[in-house]
């Protein structure tokens, strides 16, 4: 029985989490005095972990995640919703200007801001999906796969780390130098951060099969390269500490020509490069 709630409770959380989001906004713009930065600080940290815990259901493999990121009603969400996002933003920013100076008129801004990098980072998924491909569809049905391999769940680190220390920035005792890092931290690192993970997360991949290594990477674009077993030059990996603990890491592939190729965030790096070097 408890283990069935747990499940139900897993599976509903991105929604439980966009209710508590909603409530959170709302709350910025209606209560009054340092209330009112709580529900902003709550906000800021709430609507980021609702995208993330959508991604981070299908933990550890992400190939749900991943696959359902590419479909046409999916995509046709994610684009919905950035749209509604950037509407919201805007209509708050312009109703803020109309009533600079008031409570309201303040709330509406921040929470206009708010809205921002969310519309971005959502609109880029809905991009990677329509870009993206598996890459195991790529190798062929007749090609023995040996190994195959993507993206470890950690690449969102990074960006939860810094959504953590706006909010700790945002909500501490820290005046006005606190809340100007905050701002910046969150309308400029955060969403880099963000497009960056998601960008390892949808594209990066490996396939190794008894005669070539799949390759796959990009930023916006993904770009798959195979790479021939008997041309490959050298295959490396690279990891911190933190990637060495998990087990995901940096993996750079170079052929006989000197042409190089890095693929990061790959789970079980290791295992790929050691994997491959028994088949040149």
């Amino acid at each position: 029985m408890a283990q069935g709630f747990w499940a139900r409770l897993v599976r509903r959380m991105p929604l439980i989490l966009a209710g508590a989001t909603v409530v959170a906004l709302l709350g910025a713009m209606l209560v009054r005095g340092e209330s009112s930065l709580g529900f902003v600080a709550a906000f800021v940290v709430l609507l980021p972990l609702t995208l993330a815990s959508a991604l981070i259901r299908w933990w550890p493999g992400g190939r749900a995640a991943r696959t359902a990121c590419r479909q046409e009603r999916v995509r046709r969400a994610l684009w919905m919703l950035a749209v509604a996002l950037m509407i919201s933003a805007v209509i708050t920013l312009v109703a803020g200007v109309a009533w600079s100076g008031s409570r309201v008129g303040n709330m509406l801004m921040v929470a206009g801001i708010l809205l921002l990098p969310p519309a971005v980072v959502i609109s880029l998924l809905g991009f990677l999906g329509r870009r993206s491909i598996e890459l195991r569809d790529e190798v062929g049905a007749d090609a023995h796969v040996e190994l195959e391999t993507n993206a470890h769940w950690a690449v969102f680190l990074p960006a939860l780390v810094v959504l953590g220390v706006t909010a700790l920035l945002a909500i501490g005792p820290f005046g006005v130098w606190g809340q100007g890092a905050a701002a910046v931290l969150y309308l400029v690192v955060l969403p880099g951060l963000a497009i960056r993970a998601l960008a390892s997360f949808v594209n990066s991949e490996a396939v190794l099969t008894d005669r070539y290594l799949h390759v796959a990477s990009g930023l916006l674009w993904q770009r798959v390269v195979r790479f021939e077993l008997r041309r490959v030059g050298d295959i490396g990996v690279r990891q911190h500490w933190l990637g060495r603990w998990l087990g995901f890491g940096k993996v750079t592939v170079v052929d006989a020509d000197g042409h190089a190729k890095v693929v990061p965030g790959l789970r079980d790096p290791a295992g790929l490069v050691q994997r491959t070097r028994a088949r040149l």
